[in-house]
């Protein structure tokens, strides 16, 4: 297993890189509709989800892209385990209703699997392993107001149901918090923080935790330092006290430039 699931590993590294490093492609007009392809790849101490629940709590690479126009966009988050075994696959559509100088409010749904190993019965009274994919659909819809260019204020809600043969899952998440970027710390280093107040209900249970995400670059380098930090205030929902990770970030953010020729 471990080597067959290594392969879409290898496929999105050298996707992702390749992409990456091209900073503007020209297209023709009758291929307007893609302006943007941006995307993050990191590799963590610790694999760790919006919702603790479905945390992997190991080592992790972590795939996130996003392509699409001014409105609509597709932002896909590939995650697997270091030996290759996928951990979970969620497939983003976000639509940005509004979008002006201060205001912007964007929905967005998806399907999602999660993925885990279990012990089964094979038929002849031997238990052996094996990988289950369970399946998720989810919506979203998160207004944010900016202060100015690098401060704002975000709110998050978002509603997941199970599907399939599984026991019936119902996850509530509700996010309130604020995002500061480009904050200098020295003439070449910059920090990005996100701290956040949030809400979870799983089915009967739920509880309040606070959690922030920091990140430390340096200016026109691709490679950033990444943490994510949260804590469990009061909760129904069995999860660590605590969790946090270390993660190395290479990031792009590429444009498609419009032309009425193409370049020769």
């Amino acid at each position: 297993m471990a080597g067959f699931c290594s392969k879409p590993v290898l496929i999105f590294v050298v996707a992702f890189i390749f992409f990456g490093n091209h900073h503007a492609f020209a297209q023709e007009d009758k291929t307007s509709g893609i302006s943007h392809f941006s995307g993050n790849i990191s590799v963590t101490n610790n694999g760790l989800s919006l919702i603790p629940a479905f945390s992997l709590n190991r080592p992790a690479a972590i795939f996130e892209l996003s392509v699409g126009g001014e409105r609509l966009s597709f932002d896909p988050e590939m995650r697997f385990a270091l030996d290759g075994q996928p951990w979970s696959f969620i497939f983003w559509w976000r639509y940005k209703i509004v979008k002006s100088d201060k205001f912007k409010l964007h929905i967005g749904a998806h399907p999602a699997f999660i993925f885990e190993n279990k012990m089964v019965d094979d038929g002849n009274g031997n238990m052996i392993e094996s990988m289950e994919a369970k399946r998720f659909f989810a919506g979203e819809i998160s207004p944010s107001y900016n202060f100015n260019e690098n401060n704002k204020i975000t709110f998050l809600y978002l509603q997941g149901r199970s599907l399939g043969k599984v026991p019936f899952a119902l996850n509530q998440f509700v996010a309130l918090g604020t995002s500061h970027t480009n904050v200098r710390l020295s003439e070449k280093l910059f920090l990005n923080a996100k701290p956040q107040l949030f809400y979870l209900k799983m089915n009967e249970k739920d509880g309040y935790f606070a959690s922030g995400s920091l990140v430390i670059g340096k200016k026109d380098f691709p490679v950033s330092i990444g943490s994510i930090i949260s804590k469990k205030i009061v909760s129904e929902i069995e999860v660590d006290n605590w969790i946090w990770n270390l993660s190395l970030i290479y990031s792009f953010n590429n444009e498609f430039v419009k032309r009425s020729n193409p370049l020769l």
